[in-house]
């Protein structure tokens, strides 16, 4: 006889027996929570329904065709159980769940982000009200896609989730008001070149723009203030920024960068940015490594004439200016193992120096003797050699000549070299001059 043979045949018997009854106890059990769920849930689901005249929830759930029978559109039962091995319950039930889910807000659209979204992709009324945005402005939902997958793609962030083993920086990011605050400041740009109004632009309207942009009043990590939630986010808040100076020529925009560098990088904000609206950037937003914003422009086609749409332009200005990165907002919420992380570093962190470009220009900040006393201190004594030695500044990848005037600059400070009183009233004098008229010739 075989080893594997069962003599006992009512012990076997039974244990069959035992295991038919388990199981039907264990459906029986999720069919009476699947009538609970649905009476409890029916004022609700016949709201819904009402809505949704097509029943495009239950059509889009699972299209099933098992066997439900309903009463007056209030009570439920389940009267047929499903082959599927997850749930054995009725499709009624599974469609039901969805439409809780899924379908409160607007059954005729789909949602992103919790916005509703509609059969083309773009945005819903509802996102643009809440972003601000004009109601003929069309925000496509792959680009929101875009900036989650920018943010969560960042060098620094890769790293940092890769340090703390996870698979997502943020847990939410609030898309209206990233969109918001950057549209707002994308406005204040084009609105000194054009009407508010204006929605598509030639080719001559783009040459014929400035070449750059200075912002002020952008909020950011300040670790003198513990409180300021931007230590732990590493956002930056643009909220109440606005454009101070317009840098009509190349040559004006180097000037500013020159003088940035050449104050010891204090003025915060004199800085240029192009905001992705030349020509060239425009043409080419799409372009980019994997990582980084690279928006779908096909949903953003340029007009029959040629020109092309506000909307276009935008999608520049993210590109070149906020690389797609999210701001700052009480809806937009880290991992909480980043958090942790961030704070615990935030503690270690400090301050470099830097002075608001608006604070120079009203006064509320004297710059001059600022930098005077920087100089006195050693920190512009590169600066002032070359000035002495008529070295002129070039740009921020060469500086003042590279290696070879590091190598002067060292060895003369070998040798005993030192700023003098009347060489530091010399370089003082002359960054004011030249700052007070680039001031002079780009503020708005």
């Amino acid at each position: 006889m075989s080893i594997f043979s069962i003599n006992d045949n009512s012990n076997y018997g039974s244990i069959l027996s035992q295991s038919k009854a388990n199981k039907e106890s264990k459906e029986n059990s999720k069919i009476s929570f699947a009538n609970a769920f649905l009476k409890q849930n029916a004022s609700k689901l016949n709201e819904i329904q009402s809505a949704n005249s097509q029943t495009l929830a239950r059509s889009e759930a699972l299209n099933s065709t098992n066997t439900t029978n309903t009463s007056n559109n209030t009570n439920f039962s389940i009267s047929s159980k499903t082959s599927s091995p997850n749930y054995d319950i009725s499709s009624e039930f599974k469609n039901s769940i969805y439409t809780l889910k899924y379908k409160q807000v607007d059954l005729s659209t789909d949602t992103a982000y919790g916005y509703s979204v509609d059969k083309d992709g773009y945005m819903g009324s509802d996102f643009n009200k809440a972003a601000g945005l004009p109601e003929d402005f069309k925000i496509h939902k792959s680009t929101l896609d875009e900036i989650k997958k920018a943010a969560e793609n960042d060098p620094v962030v890769s790293s940092t989730k890769e340090y703390l083993g996870v698979s997502e920086y943020y847990t939410n990011i609030d898309m209206a008001e990233t969109i918001k605050q950057y549209y707002n400041l994308f406005s204040n740009a084009l609105g000194q070149s054009f009407p508010n109004d204006k929605t598509s632009f030639s080719e001559a309207d783009i040459n014929s723009m400035p070449k750059g942009y200075a912002i002020n009043g952008i909020k950011s990590m300040d670790f003198n203030d513990p409180s300021n939630r931007m230590n732990i986010t590493h956002l930056r808040d643009f909220s109440n920024s606005s454009i101070t100076n317009i840098y009509q020529t190349p040559e004006q925009m180097k000037e500013a960068e020159s003088l940035y560098i050449q104050s010891g990088s204090l003025i915060d904000g004199i800085n240029g940015h192009s905001f992705g609206l030349s020509l060239e950037e425009i043409k080419n937003v799409s372009k980019g490594e994997d990582w980084q914003f690279n928006p779908d422009m096909s949903v953003y086609p340029q007009n029959e004439d040629g020109s092309y749409s506000k909307e276009a332009l935008f999608m520049s200005f993210l590109k070149s200016y906020g690389s797609g990165q999210p701001v700052e907002s009480s809806e937009t919420t880290l991992n909480p193992k980043v958090e942790a992380y961030n704070r615990a570093m935030a503690k270690e962190s400090f301050n470099g120096d830097s002075i608001a470009l608006n604070d120079i220009m009203t006064g509320k900040v004297d710059f001059a003797s600022l930098l005077k006393g920087y100089a006195q201190d050693g920190w512009l004594d590169a600066d002032i050699y070359a000035m002495e030695k008529g070295v002129a500044w070039q740009n921020t990848s060469i500086g003042y000549g590279g290696a070879w005037f590091d190598n002067q600059f060292n060895q003369a400070k070998a040798n005993g070299w030192k700023a003098s009183n009347q060489s530091i009233d010399s370089y003082v004098n002359s960054i004011m001059d030249r700052l007070n008229n680039l001031l002079g010739q780009t503020r708005v």
